[in-house]
């Protein structure tokens, strides 16, 4: 257990660290808050650089970014399948020069040049298992990408991908203009009155009393004349 001296000087400490300041330093300590176990290890062989396994794996958290320990095994083996990956295309170049190297002794006397098909030849067996493992650790790779995203687009949380922009409205069609109902309807024109200028006719000012119906005059009725001027017999 720490004394409170250790404390206190643990404290100092820490309040006049300010961290890396080179470029170096920074690029290097953005890795420090992912813990992984990817990061074990045994997982360096040769002349692999740590640093390289850690922007691997942080590119793939940051794409991926997994939400639980499912997850996040699953990008871990998406992780762990591609720095093998890459590490088997180191392997086939040395093997290609290990088989050129092993055609030339087995040959020396008959030959000094080596192609590609002989040296293919000459260690065809150990090209095709590695080639079997690179299928594996292809398979895995898919496999792993699949789950993720199952797994990702159940909990609502789907791959990040570029939303298509919503269409735009369809702009409503413009009414065809009725040519009949667009042109005015002609209204009758009034007839104008005639002029009354005194000038055009001559007025009468005198009303014309009516006219009384005549009686026709009584003829005189021949035979009663006839008789009349007989004179009476005795």
């Amino acid at each position: 257990m720490a004394t409170p001296k250790q404390t206190a000087a643990n404290r100092m400490n820490a309040q006049k660290s300010s961290g890396p300041r080179t470029p170096a330093g920074k690029a290097v300590s953005r890795f420090n808050a992912l813990k992984h176990g990817i990061y074990a290890v045994h997982q360096i062989m040769f002349d692999e650089k740590p640093e390289d396994l850690a922007e691997l794996a942080a590119e793939y958290h940051e794409h991926h970014s997994p939400a639980n320990s499912d997850e996040r095994f699953l990008v871990d083996t998406l992780v762990h399948n591609e720095w093998r990956l890459r590490r088997t295309r180191r392997v086939e170049a040395e093997l290609w020069q290990t088989a050129y190297n092993a055609f030339l002794v087995k040959n020396i006397e008959t030959t000094i040049t080596c192609t590609s098909g002989d040296a293919f030849a000459t260690d065809s067996s150990t090209f095709e298992r590695l080639q079997r493992v690179v299928n594996s650790l292809e398979r895995a790779w898919h496999r792993a990408l699949k789950e993720l995203q199952r797994l990702q687009v159940a909990r609502g949380h789907a791959l990040r991908t570029p939303q298509p922009a919503p269409d735009a409205p369809e702009p409503a069609p413009e009414p065809v203009p009725n040519p009949a109902a667009a042109a005015p309807t002609p209204q009758p024109q009034q007839s104008k009155p005639a002029s009354t200028s005194p000038a055009s006719f001559h007025a009468n000012t005198e009303t014309p009393s009516p006219t009384a119906p005549t009686t026709p005059s009584k003829q005189p009725d021949p035979d009663a004349s006839s008789e009349e001027s007989l004179p009476e017999s005795a």
